[in-house]
């Protein structure tokens, strides 16, 4: 039975309920909304939202990491594809959330809305760019620890592969170590 799902859904029947679920989920929360009185208005922000994503975040995002990719890699050669661990994947992902935390939190960041914050928590309101910096540094660090500790790891596995003689999955690598039978 569970075979028979597999080849038909092309996943493991677990998959099936979890897409159910979230579709469940999903139409749930659409019919309560639904019920609103400012469904319109959420409504029309979710098209909205969905069409400057379409019209202008996803040609800036996939532009910057174009860019990110040709400056990496320079403009003749192909460094960043030779690489076993590319770098621009641990810069994508802390640039991705330090620009994300800006957006959701550029007026206190930039202190537009400090006396306003101040008045509404009784709490300082200029904080939040040295926090927003230390995040940013974070973010950076630990992409460059992960970055630097899966150098090591393929480093080390070139050691050992060089240790073992090499791997025989090279082409020609059965002719130069012979047939396999003795001719003498």
């Amino acid at each position: 039975m569970i075979a028979r799902v597999r080849t038909l859904y092309g996943a493991s029947p677990l998959h099936l309920l979890a897409v159910i679920a979230s579709f469940a989920i999903a139409g749930y929360a659409f019919f309560r909304l639904a019920g609103t009185p400012t469904a319109l208005q959420t409504f029309i922000w979710f098209a909205g939202a969905a069409v400057a994503h379409d019209l202008i975040a996803f040609p800036l995002y996939s532009g910057l990491n174009l860019i990110a990719r040709r400056s990496l890699a320079g403009p003749l050669d192909n460094r960043e594809e030779d690489r076993r661990v590319p770098v621009v994947n641990h810069l994508r992902i802390p640039v991705f959330l330090s620009a994300l935390s800006l957006l959701l939190f550029f007026p206190e960041i930039l202190g537009l809305n400090s006396s306003n914050y101040a008045d509404d928590t009784g709490l300082g309101g200029d904080v939040f760019l040295t926090r927003w910096i230390g995040l940013c540094a974070a973010l950076f660090l630990g992409s460059a620890v992960v970055y630097a500790v899966r150098l090591r790891r393929v480093a080390r596995d070139e050691d050992e592969e060089e240790e073992d003689g090499g791997s025989d999955d090279r082409p020609g690598a059965a002719t130069e170590a012979g047939s396999g039978t003795d001719d003498a």
